[in-house]
């Protein structure tokens, strides 16, 4: 009887202490993945094939400029986190003729908005206010490209068939080479035209290249003796991610394992487009939303709010003293 009422005890605590926003961390299967219909070249698709994504609309004024909007892509993470790359969240500046973007100044968290459980970029879905922008601490363009994104609210349609969060490789996977990617975005279809962003999330079929043909392809365009282990680069004839894109997936058999980075141009088949290789940030990930967790009061619900979390500090009291009880009389038997 005093094991069972322990036990009891022990599950109540435990229930009322796991209620943090986890990551979903899992293995691609081993199977080839299939290629996407062949962004440039890409084909339409939507949020229900992607559940995970996420569209950023940042809002950026550079000196003596009219307010300006840029876009990029996310990854959903929990119900209030949001993956992306790193540049996504500075002033953007073109580099050379790279797809690339940098700055020197972050925008402030509340000039990212998010909009999510949509195929379209302009309507549908929810949208939520970013809190607080995680760049990581190595991040110098074009390398350690990622950020999380800390909503202030909790995503809407959590868990359902248009909102999900995405799962992200365990440190270290490696996904082959020559194996089928696909990339997923809203980017333009046309770098040369402006107004090609499209309005529907479009998908396309990539293959993993491996990083001494990538590195060599690109030693003349980026200032490193070699590529990291930390990037991924996947590519096809007349088919890539364009500007738009970056923040965005890189996708392995239902997994997410890049983070789209840059690129040299939006249709050429030389330069393999980079991605962030997430295996290699998995442990930083999860850490970042570890130490980043949101407390949500609904504004319509204070009373109840308050109500809830007294009931449960009741409870945990009553617990632990009758666990301290039980306890102390186990010592007479």
């Amino acid at each position: 009887m005093v094991f069972r009422m322990k036990l009891l005890i022990m599950t109540v605590l435990f229930y009322y202490g796991c209620c943090e926003d986890t990551v979903t961390v899992r293995e691609p299967p081993a199977r080839p993945a299939p290629p996407a219909n062949r962004i440039v070249r890409g084909h339409p698709t939507t949020v229900k094939t992607y559940p995970y994504m996420a569209y950023l609309t940042l809002f950026f004024t550079m000196r003596g400029q009219k307010p300006l909007l840029g876009n990029c892509g996310g990854v959903i993470l929990t119900q209030h986190h949001v993956l992306t790359a790193a540049h996504c969240c500075y002033l953007i500046k073109k580099i050379n003729d790279t797809t690339a973007a940098t700055g020197t100044t972050i925008l402030r968290a509340s000039k990212v908005v998010i909009r999510v459980g949509s195929t379209y970029n302009d309507r549908g879905g929810s949208e939520h206010v970013t809190s607080k922008i995680v760049v990581h601490e190595s991040y110098t363009l074009p390398f350690n490209d990622v950020a999380v994104l800390v909503l202030s609210d909790s995503i809407s349609n959590y868990r359902s068939s248009s909102v999900q969060p995405a799962a992200i490789p365990p440190r270290g996977y490696v996904v082959p080479d020559n194996a089928s990617v696909v990339a997923v975005g809203w980017g333009l279809t046309d770098e040369n035209c402006s107004n090609s962003s499209p309005l529907g999330l479009r998908h396309v079929g990539l293959r993993k290249v491996d990083r001494d043909t990538c590195a060599a392809r690109w030693r003349q365009v980026v200032p490193e003796p070699e590529l990291p282990d930390s990037i991924l680069c996947a590519g096809l004839l007349g088919a890539s991610t364009c500007k738009g894109d970056s923040g965005g997936p890189l996708v392995y058999n239902g997994v997410v394992v890049g983070v789209t980075s840059f690129g040299k141009a939006c249709d050429t088949y030389f330069y393999p487009d980079v991605s962030t290789r997430v295996s290699s940030y998995t442990d930083w990930i999860n850490n970042t939303v570890s130490q980043n967790q949101v407390v949500v009061v609904h504004k319509n619900s204070h009373n109840t709010a308050v109500a809830a979390d007294v009931t449960s500090l009741m409870l945990l009291a009553f617990a632990t003293s009758i666990w301290i009880m039980y306890s102390e009389f186990s010592l007479f038997f």
